[in-house]
């Protein structure tokens, strides 16, 4: 992660060149997919088939390198008859032209800035290639955020924790949507991970044209996904045309995931089944593992194994491409393969999908029809969770719930000497992107469940004022640290985009990035060549810092279950002890510790990512994270 980098780039870009006002012709800006240690694709699309070129150089250098671009009609994202008729009054534009260049023989963990000419336009910005090392990664997964023009204006239901009343929500979804973005920009991450149904309906390319209106923009500055990769796993609705197409009948469900499939790309994942590319693969960024899998069908239809009784897939008579994932399927021998290479090679593995398989929403009741059944259930995907265990998976992310959810599973790993290895598995519902804030559902019984923004975040209201708690918007941030040569630490921290209320506009108009008190400490420790896995660290201990990030000082809060002796330490990022604030008995309760940013001999740290570990006398740690900033 190359934060600092990246600030200095882009403060230096939009002081030297002005940002574009028009979009005469680019259709959609440029974005970022598929990184690699030594390549990047840069993707978008024009309204002609003029050629458009990228220029690109390492940052710090002097020489730009050209590539022209060979345009393609992309048919596929025409607009439908039906949005012909009902919006444009028959004159909707015509299909765009696909521009995609693969940028190779590139330096790894390096940032390169980088212009795209098309016709009249010019496009700023820069990447970073993805490392070969122990690099510190950030990433962001969030998943539902489900964008269509109609989202403006639309509140979503907010059922009341206490009393159940259903409530609309303070902001409406494309606000919602674009404060979730924009809290994401702020934070620099090296990759965006969106856990399926990124449309409302995947056949409709004004839902589309709205999701890359949030996601790019004409300044390299202001866009996320030109300046960020967006890694991304399809859900129900992508593979929906649309409530006045063809639903998920074929041949409509068909083309809505060809839309899909048009604007993203991956790594190949060697399916027989050609048309089945793009829709699961693996991922490798630096020393993590990423695979995404589409498990929006199951064959056959209607099973107790299925996950959309009205989509027909690969298995099914008149079916489509959605491939199956049941045992022996292509898709099933496939991730078993793939998950023992990333055990492997990999520190951390991590598997996204759409459907949630343990879940206190209306998608965690049991396959079926009828009362207490569900027709899209997530049920089925549980038959994948003994290979996550085996294989020793880190974390699953999922959606469809639209609801933050985090469940546990205790198994064990398999490692390849055969020896097993106790540990816990714990799977997120990050299906808050900006659409549907869901409670639970009555009848629904999981047992896995170990934190529920729903129950587990109270709401704090002065008067009619919302000022702190609740179910928001947000996402999960995920922050990989080598904190030393052996050992690496991932920080899963849910954040959730608190609205602000504003007197002078009687409004919430405004917002801030603010954390659920859940954050989960995942740690590996390298011996040799074997990746051994340590329980997950609870955090029993209940904790936070605030401020965070900081400038000249952070409070560190912490809840102990049990009296004894204490250890409350800062190291940085690297592994190094900083200072010991505290080392003592300390008596079961609440406890908090103001740390002014300095070492053990009172100079000023550097500003930076800093680590506080809380150290019980039972044998329990605990790792926090915190940002210094530079004042």
């Amino acid at each position: 992660m190359k934060t600092l980098t990246k600030i200095l780039l882009f403060m230096a870009i939009t002081g030297c060149f002005s940002t574009l006002s028009a979009q005469e012709n680019f259709r959609v800006w440029p974005y970022l997919q598929y990184p690699d240690t030594d390549a990047m694709s840069i993707i978008w699309f024009s309204e002609s088939a003029l050629l458009g070129r990228v220029e690109y150089r390492e940052l710090g250098t002097d020489l730009f390198l050209g590539v022209e671009s060979n345009p393609e009609l992309a048919e596929s994202l025409a607009y439908s008859s039906w949005e012909d008729t009902t919006f444009f009054e028959g004159e909707a534009p015509s299909a765009p032209y696909k521009h995609r260049i693969r940028l190779e023989s590139l330096m790894a963990g390096t940032t390169y800035e980088y212009r795209v000419i098309q016709g009249t336009e010019t496009f700023y910005s820069s990447f970073c290639t993805a490392p070969d090392g122990n690099d510190s990664i950030r990433f962001i997964v969030y998943g539902d955020c489900e964008t269509e023009p109609e989202s403006t204006g639309n509140y979503t239901s907010w059922p009341d924790p206490v009393t159940g009343v259903s409530r609309k929500y303070l902001i409406d979804q494309t606000t919602g949507y674009r404060n979730n973005l924009e809290v994401i920009r702020s934070r620099h991450s090296d990759l965006v991970l969106i856990a399926g149904d990124l449309t409302q309906h995947g056949g409709e390319q004004r839902d589309w044209d709205e999701f890359w209106r949030h996601n790019t923009d004409s300044s390299g500055s202001t866009t996320l996904a030109g300046q960020v990769p967006v890694i991304t796993a399809p859900g129900n609705h992508d593979y929906y045309e649309g409530n006045y197409l063809d639903g998920y009948n074929q041949p409509g469900s068909e083309s809505a995931i060809r839309r899909y499939l048009t604007y993203f790309e991956s790594p190949a994942n060697h399916s027989p089944n050609k048309e089945q590319e793009g829709r699961y693969y693996h991922l490798r960024y630096g020393q993590v593992s990423i695979i995404s899998l589409d498990l929006c069908n199951n064959g056959s239809n209607g099973s107790d194994e299925d996950t959309n009784f009205y989509l027909l897939g690969e298995s099914d008579i008149g079916g489509g491409n959605a491939p199956d994932f049941g045992i022996g399927s292509v898709q099933y021998n496939w991730l078993e393969s793939q998950l023992k290479e990333a055990q492997e090679k990999s520190i951390f593995t991590f598997v996204m999908f759409h459907h949630i398989p343990y879940s206190s929403g209306p998608h965690g009741f049991p396959v079926g029809e009828g009362d207490l059944l569900d027709n899209q259930s997530g049920v089925p995907t549980r038959l994948l969770t003994p290979l996550f265990l085996m294989y020793g998976v880190d974390a699953v992310f999922c959606g469809h719930d639209e609801m933050w959810e985090r469940s546990e599973i205790s198994g064990q790993e398999v490692l390849e000497d055969g020896t097993q290895v106790n540990y816990t598995l714990p799977f997120f519902d990050v299906g808050t992107g900006g659409d549907g804030l869901r409670g639970p559902v009555e009848g629904t019984d999981n047992i896995f469940q170990q934190f529920l923004v729903h129950t587990d975040a109270p709401e704090k209201w002065e008067g009619d004022y919302l000022i702190e708690g609740g179910k928001h918007y947000g996402h999960l941030e995920v922050e990989i640290i080598p904190v030393n040569e052996h050992t690496h630490k991932a920080i899963l921290t849910p954040v959730y985009v608190f609205p602000i209320y504003s007197e002078e506009d009687s409004a919430y108009t405004g917002f801030e990035r603010r954390e659920y008190n859940d954050q989960l400490i995942l740690s590996r420790t390298i011996a040799d060549t074997t990746v051994g896995k340590e329980v997950l660290e609870k955090i029993s201990m209940a904790t936070r810092s605030y401020p965070n990030p900081f400038y000249t000082q952070t409070l560190i809060e912490y809840h102990l279950q049990e009296s004894g002796n204490t250890k409350v330490s800062i190291w940085d990022d690297q592994g190094r002890l900083i200072r010991i604030l505290v080392d003592r008995f300390c008596v079961a309760g609440s406890h908090s510790l103001l740390w002014e940013g300095e070492d053990g001999e009172g100079n000023r740290v550097s500003p930076g990512l800093y680590l506080y570990r809380i150290e019980t006398e039972s044998g329990a740690i605990l790792w926090g994270r915190m940002i210094c900033l530079d004042f």
